[in-house]
């Protein structure tokens, strides 16, 4: 059974206002376009079938999940949706054909198992994307788990992020295999060592602005050659203040934070950016240092285990698929071994990223009896991570 808790007060004061937004714009107290920017903000979008259905996108930063939100979405898409939900690239989760009625309901069942649809959507800081084998990967330098939980938690409901001239997009990768994809995201953070003259190595992270894909894809560029972990939420909240200057309001077409660098030219936009991050700490209400939430949860990397080869991993790695059995070339194509504690993690591919209601609570109960976590990926697959390698032919 779901295990429900009483909503963050945050979370009801966004469904109790999406509520009294729904019911000025049915009134017509209210005009279309209004609503729309609303809507958009709160990861409500209107489908183009006709009639009242939405599609709604459930942000889940860095991917993680847990067995009671999965048995919720399957619920959720049962109840409301066509009985299947989609994983989208940037670790979200979509549900489709849901009445627009029924979204404050929707709405608050998710609130219950801590899922919030705010900032899906719209000029916001979407969902912050991270590593989905973050403190469970052999090659990483540092869990960025939770260094994401930090820049979600500092930047969603900010009003800095409101209204900015486009979409912005930021994303954690844990070493230089970039699993995350940091090369075409506005911020994209990889963990990076520097080394002093006396051997010592501090681990901290290297940062990427201004990439982006689309008709014209620019390729991200780094802002510095290290920046320390005390300075990474004020390098990033930098960035995106130079964004929201600096941004074009008047062409979506060239809003996005890539022209701001074509426009300007990556030294001046460096300029600006490290100017404002020299002032920030002096705000009465910059939090500054080490996020609390990193130093509650750590970030000491997963390390790589006495005698093991890692399982090599990102772009261009060949996979040869020699095995005999359905099993075995299972296990050559999609678990990943390497990591110091002896555990293992293993992909489930979901055909086209879409999951059935079914297949939500069968990874919920997988999560309870094999004692797991699992965490979407930005390949549209899902990966079930701290198994043991006598768990592996029972999850097969």
């Amino acid at each position: 059974p779901t295990d429900v808790s009483p909503i963050h007060p945050e979370m009801e004061a966004d469904i109790t206002k999406f509520e009294e937004m729904l019911a000025d714009y049915q009134a017509g107290r209210i005009p279309e376009d209004v609503f729309r920017v609303f809507r958009l903000n709160n990861g409500i979008y209107g489908q183009r079938q006709g009639g009242t259905s939405q599609m709604v996108r459930v942000k889940v930063p860095y991917g993680a999940m847990t067995a009671d939100q999965l048995d919720l979405l399957a619920d959720v898409v049962d109840d409301h949706s066509r009985g299947w939900g989609h994983i989208t690239t940037r670790q979200n989760i979509q549900f489709h054909f849901v009445e627009l009625a029924e979204i404050p309901t929707v709405m608050r069942r998710m609130a219950e198992v801590g899922l919030t649809t705010r900032e899906a959507c719209g000029d916001t800081v979407r969902n912050v994307q991270g590593c989905h084998l973050a403190g469970a990967c052999p090659l990483e330098v540092l869990d960025i788990t939770p260094w994401a939980e930090a820049a979600y938690r500092h930047f969603v409901r900010n009003p800095l992020a409101q209204r900015l001239p486009r979409k912005f997009k930021i994303n954690f990768s844990g070493c230089d295999t970039d699993c995350g994809q940091a090369m075409f995201n506005d911020v994209g953070v990889i963990g990076a060592t520097r080394t002093f003259e006396d051997g010592s190595v501090e681990r901290g992270f290297r940062v990427y602005i201004a990439g982006g894909l689309g008709t014209t894809p620019f390729p991200a560029l780094a802002l510095e050659d290290f920046t320390p972990k005390e300075d990474l939420l004020a390098t990033i909240e930098a960035v995106l203040r130079v964004f929201e200057q600096t941004g074009n309001r008047d062409n979506k077409l060239r809003a996005r934070l890539k022209w701001v660098v074509d426009q300007l030219g990556i030294d001046e936009v460096r300029r600006r950016v490290l100017a404002i991050r020299k002032l920030l700490p002096a705000s009465a209400t910059w939090p500054g240092g080490i996020p609390p939430v990193v130093t509650e949860w750590g970030d000491e990397p997963a390390g790589v285990a006495d005698g093991v080869t890692p399982t090599a991993m990102g772009q261009g790695t060949p996979v040869t698929l020699g095995a005999l059995s359905d099993y075995d070339r299972w296990v050559e194509a999609n678990v990943v071994r390497g990591a110091a504690n002896g555990t293992v993690s293993a992909y489930a591919w979901c055909e086209l990223g879409d999951v059935t209601s079914g297949q939500f609570r069968a990874v919920a109960s997988i999560i309870r009896e094999f004692d797991v976590d699992v965490r979407v990926t930005n390949r549209q697959n899902l990966v079930l991570r701290d198994l043991s390698e006598e768990q592996l032919p029972a999850l097969y």
